[in-house]
């Protein structure tokens, strides 16, 4: 990994000093005006030990359930996630997506019911159809590829998922997760340290993971 473009992308730029946690303390190397600094050794660390961990699981078939619903993250967990046939939600977490998770698969099961039946609709219930289809593959349709429990869940930040981070807690599903010190949580299992608030940042961040996997 090219050092210099890595710092380049604003990786190692944290949040203010005094919303400062705890928990990333380690992490921090250095302020300025400030600005906490994140240690660039620590973090490509990090990386790499995840990079491992993402390996191990995609070889053995597993499932990585994807989360990034922060405008920013969008684009990337879509791309990504689809990529490796991993199940994602990148427009809206729904509470209950794994506590209750009857509740997305009935509503694959709807879409599906949708679009076998759409040849037989008057023109009116078309549109009707279209709406209903659009909104379900909106909020559920990354979730196609999940049909258990996922064997960990991936969240691109952590201030931005509580929901979803809860209910993996809940059901002791690991998390790995990418965090500033602004938002970091002892519910995270593997941590990123970087700055979530850059696409850059994210960007360099998942083409090391998964690069050749």
């Amino acid at each position: 990994m090219n050092i210099l473009k890595l710092i380049n992308t604003g990786i190692c730029i944290g949040n203010l000093d005094n919303l400062n946690n705890l928990l990333i303390k380690k992490f921090i190397i250095l302020k300025i005006n400030n600005i906490n600094i994140l240690n660039l050794k620590k973090i490509l660390l990090s990386i790499k030990k995840i990079k491992k961990i993402i390996y191990y699981l995609i070889k053995n078939n597993k499932k990585i359930l994807f989360i990034g619903t922060k405008n920013i993250h969008k684009e990337i967990i879509y791309k990504y996630a689809r990529a490796l046939k991993q199940p994602y939600v990148c427009n809206k977490w729904i509470s209950g997506n794994l506590t209750n998770s009857i509740n997305y698969k009935k509503n694959l099961n709807k879409l599906n019911y949708l679009k076998n039946k759409k040849n037989f609709f008057t023109k009116k219930e078309k549109s009707i159809f279209l709406k209903e289809k659009n909104n379900i593959e909106y909020l559920y349709g990354g979730l196609r590829f999940l049909k258990h429990k996922p064997d960990i869940i991936f969240i691109t930040d952590i201030n931005k998922e509580k929901i979803a981070i809860n209910e993996a807690f809940r059901l002791n599903i690991m998390i790995i997760a990418l965090s500033d010190n602004l938002n970091c949580c002892k519910k995270i299992n593997y941590l990123i340290p970087c700055n979530v608030n850059s696409i850059n940042s994210i960007s360099i961040i998942f083409k090391f993971l998964f690069k050749k996997i």
